[in-house]
């Protein structure tokens, strides 16, 4: 498998199973709030949910055109998975992949590729088209049937604009009351993409 298809599925494989990647050794700053972020080259997100706390904001995977960053939700606590690794586990946590193409094809064909995935992963409850900020986007709902997944269900949407491709993913606990529809619709809403 090349390079550059490992890191994707890697990349593809810790969001559709609800965790963000383990810290690790180095430091990481702690958990905040950032109002507005800038993900890759031209997407920007503006008026980020108070609620939604900044993780991880990763470009070490820049160089193959991917960009990975994570939220939590409410409160977080101790979580321990199947490897022994431990992460801060959040009421809610929000994902998301940016993929950043040569064209408009390869982006799509990156989406399809996640959005697969997903089917595969989860237990999905529907599937529909949404437009969020101007822009059309797969949604599927479902439940997390993976027995290690520590998040009981959740919403994700898939899309391309020009030669990006999407992926946001919204995991909760099951006694997370929020409306899943309302905070990924609100997240999408405050995206922009500048032009390729």
């Amino acid at each position: 498998m090349k390079p550059k298809y490992f890191i994707l599925y890697l990349c593809i494989t810790l969001i559709l199973s609800g965790c963000s990647p383990s810290p690790g050794k180095q430091e990481k700053e702690p958990a905040a709030h950032v109002e507005n972020l800038s993900v890759g080259h031209r997407l920007a997100i503006q008026n980020i949910d108070k609620r939604l706390l900044l993780i991880d904001n990763n470009s070490a995977l820049a160089a193959d055109g991917l960009f990975y960053a994570s939220w939590g939700m409410g409160e977080a606590a101790p979580y321990e998975n199947s490897d022994g690794d431990t992460a801060d586990l959040y009421d809610a946590s929000l994902y998301l992949l940016l993929g950043e193409s040569k064209d408009p094809v390869s982006a799509q064909n990156n989406m399809d590729t996640w959005l697969n995935a997903a089917k595969d992963s989860y237990e999905i409850l529907e599937e529909k088209e949404i437009t969020c900020g101007n822009h059309a986007y797969t949604a599927l709902t479902y439940n997390c049937a993976n027995e290690e997944n520590p998040y009981a269900r959740g919403m994700s949407a898939f899309g391309v604009v020009g030669s990006y491709a999407l992926c946001v993913e919204l995991t909760c606990q099951e006694s997370f009351g929020e409306d899943l529809v309302a905070l990924l619709t609100e997240f999408l809403g405050n995206c922009t993409y500048s032009a390729d």
